[in-house]
């Protein structure tokens, strides 16, 4: 692949979640990209600096992390993260930065992939539905990418909620709000899952933000409820 193609974790994904990173970076290196890597280097994006309107803060955090990201001269970034992702594209704009690079979302990087006949999905036998994260769908306007890549997978079904897209309730986690309040926050997610994600009959569960995928973690162990709970990178490198 001819572009230079960095791939950001994140750092609930990098702390928390490591399997989901190394599940981006083989199914990335399936499809023939071999994305550069900052590891200790990569520091926060800052996106709950701009969320809390500490935008000083996150101006400052900014520049120091484009110039570590620069310095590598990547074509695009692409996250897994909805936070990241909101951070690099509307934050930065909000504190007047705009990155030399493109920035996508893994699902836009993958649909880009896709469509560009690049991609050769085998059959996944599966029943999922989709989660809109808020910072993903209502703050970025990314809805029909992740979509657009679980149908593209032979043999999948997605079923959509009754209340998805900009309807889509909120997992209870973002804006930092799992730090504040965690048992307000789970129960904010239980009601996601038995109202809206149970009913559907769906074996799994797929997010494409981790800090949705942290909340519904707990709370499906903690209710042992009967659903499965993937990242969208993980059914991406499941199928190839």
């Amino acid at each position: 692949m001819e572009e230079r193609v960095l791939y950001w974790v994140g750092c609930v994904t990098s702390f928390r979640y490591p399997d989901i990173a190394r599940a981006a970076v083989q199914a990335l290196r399936k499809m023939g990209v071999d994305p550069i890597l900052l590891g200790e280097r990569e520091g926060c994006c800052g996106d709950l600096l701009f969320l809390t309107g500490q935008l000083d803060a996150a101006r400052e955090n900014a520049e120091r992390v484009l110039r570590i990201i620069e310095a590598e001269r990547p074509d695009v970034l692409v996250t897994g993260c909805s936070g990241c992702y909101r951070a690099f594209t509307k934050g930065f704009e909000d504190v007047g930065l705009k990155p030399s690079f493109r920035v996508l979302h893994a699902s836009q990087f993958i649909e880009e992939l896709i469509n560009k006949g690049a991609v050769r999905f085998k059959e996944l036998r599966m029943k999922v539905t989709y989660h809109d994260p808020c910072e993903l769908g209502r703050l970025s306007g990314v809805y029909d990418a992740p979509r657009n890549v679980l149908k593209a997978i032979p043999g999948l079904e997605l079923v959509e909620m009754t209340a998805s897209r900009n309807l889509a309730r909120c997992c209870g986690a973002g804006g930092g709000f799992f730090g504040l309040n965690p048992d307000v926050a789970q129960e904010l997610g239980l009601i996601r899952l038995r109202n809206d994600v149970l009913p559907t009959g769906a074996e799994a569960l797929v997010s494409a933000c981790p800090t949705c995928y942290m909340n519904f973690y707990y709370i499906i162990a903690r209710e042992d409820l009967p659903i499965k709970l993937y990242d969208l990178m993980e059914i991406v490198n499941m199928a190839l």
